[in-house]
């Protein structure tokens, strides 16, 4: 009986600094924990060196598959990766990010877990982020509970693992050019039945080099965007979750099938 096997998911832009310390050390503890996996990079437009290490690494790693897209921003980043890694035959896809802000060692918890939940999300301890994007954090936070009834630990975490064949569902119904994908994912999980979701702490660090890519003007543009997408949203909700709760069960009805033939 083979072990289920991960697909890492990690959009990138100008983290030349950064990004094979970040791949050597999942890389390294998914080897030691036995679990199969395949990393893909999502290169978004890098314009420092980012590009020529990420073609290095790729003629030594057979695990590593790159892509490259022009700068279109995280969320587009986020959601060419997620489709990319459900042509993959991993079972499942975990995203997180390149600058060096979260730990692989926090993710068997996630990984030990993972038959009883269809999608698990971190919540980040200790945050170390600016004032700013905490404030904007939290008035997300208290939007999304007032408009869905919904109190999600950690709406936009980079740090979340999803079974498959739920996520190819979920990526058919959020909307299409979503500013942050990862808020309508956590929104939609949290809202079906039939998702059984989960928070887990995580350790979150100063970014160990670079600087955050929104500042000042375009952070909060980039906020008032999402705010105004997770509103709309609301008003699609409920045909969108029917939509996807009947592919799960179609799934599901695919999968007990095939198990009865073997």
């Amino acid at each position: 009986m083979k072990n289920d096997s991960l697909t890492l998911v990690i959009p990138v832009y100008n983290e030349e600094n950064t990004i094979e310390n970040v791949l050597t050390d999942w890389h390294h503890r998914l080897k030691k924990w036995d679990i199969p996996h395949d990393i893909i990079v999502i290169n978004d437009g890098s314009t420092d060196n980012t590009n020529e290490i990420l073609n290095n690494l790729s003629t030594q790693w057979d695990f590593l598959h790159t892509y490259q897209q022009n700068n279109s921003g995280h969320g587009a980043a986020i959601k060419y990766g997620y489709s990319l890694a459900c042509q993959f035959n991993n079972d499942f896809i975990f995203q997180t990010d390149s600058d060096h802000q979260f730990t692989p060692a926090d993710f068997i918890q996630f990984w030990n877990d993972r038959k009883e939940h269809q999608a698990i999300f971190g919540i980040r301890y200790d945050r170390q982020d600016p004032p700013m994007r905490k404030i904007i954090t939290g008035l997300l936070h208290k939007i999304i509970f007032d408009i869905y009834n919904i109190d999600i630990p950690d709406e936009n975490i980079p740090y979340r693992l999803f079974h498959k064949t739920h996520l190819r569902n979920l990526l058919a119904v959020i909307p299409t050019g979503a500013f942050a994908p990862n808020i309508f994912l956590s929104i939609l999980c949290f809202k079906s039945p039939d998702i059984k979701t989960k928070s887990i702490p995580v350790k979150h660090f100063d970014r160990p080099s670079g600087e955050a890519k929104l500042i000042r003007l375009g952070l909060l543009k980039a906020c008032f965007q999402s705010f105004f997408e997770v509103f709309k949203f609301s008003y699609t909700l409920n045909e969108k979750l029917e939509f996807m709760n009947s592919k799960n069960e179609q799934d599901q009805y695919f999968i007990e099938r095939e198990k009865m033939k073997k």
